[in-house]
């Protein structure tokens, strides 16, 4: 019953390229650029996001960009490791 509200929860997250995330750990703010779809053999389709970051600390090397599988980081957002703001307005929180 639980992992059932955890797949409708991670479900209903509907991530966009434009949306707004805050690692809450080191305040940095990441922007989703693009979802990437590979083919694995035993999972069928992987969705990846590519992340561009801003760090506030790091001022020479302030953008850099990262990849996130997406089920990943929606179970990060749903931890509470991420906040998330989506460029439609929806947000999460528990």
């Amino acid at each position: 019953m639980l992992l059932n509200r955890l797949d409708e929860e991670l479900a209903n997250l509907n991530l966009t390229v434009g949306d707004v995330l805050i690692e809450v750990a080191s305040g940095s703010v990441g922007f989703l650029v693009e979802r990437v779809r590979r083919v694995d053999i035993v999972e069928d389709d992987i969705y990846f996001w590519e992340v561009a970051w801003v760090n506030k600390e790091a001022v020479e090397e302030s953008l850099y960009s990262h990849i996130l599988e997406e089920e990943h980081l929606k179970l990060s957002i749903f931890l509470g490791i991420i906040k998330w703001q989506s460029i439609n307005g929806e947000t999460f929180e528990l």
